[in-house]
């Protein structure tokens, strides 16, 4: 399978509602499965833009939109869905030792 790598841009409502707040251990629990499986690879929200920026591995926009779909906020929520030509980035790493 080919996989694309896909940037969303997700607007968020803004006031939060207790009802939008209720739903985040819920989001929060999916987001860090689909991370662990590799799925998701970052994740990022602005407050105060009530804006949420998710990188996300997938086959296709297609199969990148049901995934948002099961997101529990999804109801709630407004998104863009980019297919990227390339994306870099400087991930976290370990620090070499030195044996000297």
């Amino acid at each position: 399978k080919v996989m694309f790598e896909y940037m969303i841009e997700m607007d968020l409502p803004v006031p939060f509602t207790d009802e939008f707040l209720a739903l985040v251990p819920r989001q929060r629990a999916m987001v860090n499965k689909l991370m662990n499986e590799g799925v998701i690879t970052s994740y990022a929200l602005s407050i105060e833009e009530g804006r949420l920026w998710i990188m996300a591995i997938g086959e296709s926009e297609v199969h990148i939109n049901d995934l948002l779909r099961d997101f529990p906020i999804a109801p709630m929520v407004k998104y863009k869905i980019s297919k990227l030509t390339f994306h870099n980035s400087i991930s976290f790493q370990i620090p070499n030792f030195s044996l000297n």
